[in-house]
């Protein structure tokens, strides 16, 4: 073989051919065609693919016309030969590649199936746990609730009886309180473990613009203030690009926003700013609710903490809104104080530092 085209063409040049001979591969490949010339002939064949190779056939006599039949017949075999050769090639890399695939996902489900294997086991100790928690509950709910009925049942007989002394009526009303005292510490602490995972926070601090933010918590909150007749303003400078986790700040100034909202009264205004320095971002919400007092301030950041004020519409309160925005806060370095603004009212002031 002198020369080759496709998958053969690496071999051209395999052998240094004189320049009469590359002129005569050329114009076999021009040609398409046999040629026969009285000492050599140069062999034209074409395989699968589109594909060419020219080969070389010296001879030193004459061909004669059954020569030439069988040369053509030779090309053509060796043509579904080296197409044959080329497929089989291709058959061992697809098997190989094969093969590697199927390692690969061979290793990818076993790797899946023992997560699922450590998922599974820890939906079972997550079950097992559940029935331990309703079974205790189930246990120590039923003693303070059967006081709470037989004493109920006790004080409804002693107001039927005039006969009985008001000492008698008030010792029953002491032991329903109790035992409903008793009811409401045991679901508290209970709330207080489902939820302990609240503070769980972690923050991914990207460039956030907090003008942008902000005002989408502003109008996001706006239906909730509009109920209670409640304004709320926002006053900040075009843009403040600052290192922050978006949703992590979110939920803080959301919390804050909220409870703005929930403590102050009909009608009232909620004030939303922000600003920037060097050295921090600063957000301040100020409402115009009954203010806090010092007790109030003491264990304002706690968990679980019920304020001396009350909510205006008859809104519910956890006791951890604010302990969440103080863990969200001291995890990107920053603080977070309540002024006091006056007789009535409260400024919340975060700042989030720039490193």
């Amino acid at each position: 073989m002198l020369a080759g085209s496709g998958i053969y063409s690496g071999l051209v040049g395999a052998v240094k051919l004189e320049p009469e001979l590359c002129q005569a591969v050329r114009e076999a490949f021009h040609r398409q065609d046999h040629q026969f010339l009285p000492q050599r002939s140069v062999l034209y064949i074409r395989i699968g693919g589109g594909r060419e190779l020219v080969a070389l056939l010296e001879c030193r006599r004459q061909l004669t016309d059954t020569d030439r039949a069988l040369i053509q017949i030779f090309g053509s075999r060796i043509s579904a030969a080296f197409d044959n050769v080329m497929l089989y090639e291709q058959i061992q890399e697809a098997n190989t590649h094969l093969e590697e695939r199927v390692k690969q996902r061979t290793r990818e489900l076993q790797q899946a199936n023992t997560r699922l294997s450590a998922q599974w086991t820890r939906l079972q100790r997550a079950n097992a746990f559940k029935s331990e928690v309703l079974g205790t509950v189930a246990h120590d709910l039923k003693n303070p609730l059967g006081v709470i009925l037989g004493r109920a049942e006790m004080l409804t007989e002693m107001v039927g009886d005039s006969a009985s002394p008001i000492d008698n009526i008030k010792a029953q009303i002491a032991h329903i309180r109790t035992a409903a005292q008793r009811v409401r510490e045991f679901i508290e602490s209970l709330i207080a473990d489902a939820m302990a995972d609240a503070l769980d926070i972690t923050i991914r601090p990207e460039p956030v613009d907090l003008v942008v933010l902000l005002r989408d918590l502003v109008e996001v909150n706006q239906p909730l203030a509009a109920r209670k007749s409640q304004t709320i303003t926002f006053a900040a400078p075009p843009a403040i690009e600052w290192p922050c986790d978006s949703d992590r700040i979110r939920e803080a100034i959301d919390n804050m926003l909220s409870n703005a909202i929930k403590y102050s009264p009909i009608g009232g205004r909620i004030d939303v700013a922000a600003e920037r320095s060097d050295q921090s971002a600063v957000i301040r919400i100020t409402d115009q609710g009954p203010g806090l007092s010092a007790d109030d301030i003491a264990r304002l950041f706690g968990r679980f903490q019920r304020l001396s004020a009350k909510p205006t519409g008859g809104e519910t309160s956890t006791g951890l809104g604010l302990s969440i925005v103080k863990r969200i806060v001291d995890l990107h370095g920053g603080t977070v104080v309540a002024e006091v603004t006056g007789p009535s009212g409260t400024t919340f002031k975060i700042a989030i530092p720039s490193a």
